[in-house]
């Protein structure tokens, strides 16, 4: 019997040790009346009733492995890469042990983008999966990179347990040449962006990002 149902049942059942085996064994048509309308004594439909509950929760608890077996396959792949080789066991764990977790994680993303792509909500999905479960990570920084099967790729710093990385390194640099620039042309200075710094502030950016799509292997941008 499906575990979804065997929960349903138990938490139904007769709670007190004077129950008896009569009430125990009428549990299960108590559940299936209240939920169908069917009563025990209707016994072709009262099958039927069970049968297409029983099917609903296998249906649902098959479509749940099969996204986390998804997620599991594509980790993998050559899909996914990381600059920590610990980081894929230790998300295959931690999916494997909060299948229903994670498929729920994945079907909100596709709740929020009625168009997205199963393979792009896993890749959403693993990305909180690392920020939920940072602590179960090395403590320093690392990065994961996401290839998908229909082109692109996207690349992920994530902070060290204090909250440090390259990436906010480097956004901090940015915006602090951006500001200079748009302080620059309040006071009544022109020049371009990279005048300010925020040419090799962007530069940066790239080569950063560049570098770590080669590490993996993925394609560069054209």
């Amino acid at each position: 019997m499906n575990s979804a149902a065997v929960l349903i049942l138990q938490q139904a059942g007769p709670s007190t040790a004077a129950a008896t085996a009569g009430d125990q064994a009428s549990a299960p048509d108590a559940i299936l009346a209240a939920v169908t309308g069917v009563s025990g004594e209707t016994g072709g439909a009262r099958l039927q009733a069970s049968s297409s509950i029983n099917n609903g929760l296998w249906d649902g608890k098959e479509k749940q492995d099969g996204v986390v077996q998804a997620a599991l396959d594509y980790l993998d792949s050559d899909l996914f890469q990381s600059s920590d080789p610990r980081v894929k066991d230790t998300l295959k764990k931690l999916i494997a042990q909060n299948g229903e977790e994670f498929a729920a994680k994945v079907q909100a993303e596709k709740g929020r983008n009625a168009g997205m792509t199963l393979e792009n909500a896993i890749v959403n999905a693993i990305g909180a999966t690392i920020r939920d479960n940072r602590g179960q990570f090395s403590a320093g920084e690392f990065v994961v990179g996401f290839k998908f099967a229909g082109g692109g790729a996207m690349i992920q710093n994530i902070a060290d347990v204090n909250g440090n990385s390259t990436y906010q390194s480097m956004m901090d640099d940015f915006q602090a040449a951006h500001a200079a620039l748009l302080s620059a042309r309040q006071s009544g200075e022109t020049g371009l962006w990279s005048d300010a710094g925020t040419g090799p502030a962007e530069a940066n950016f790239s080569a950063w990002t560049d570098k770590w799509l080669t590490s993996f292997g993925f394609d560069l941008p054209e």
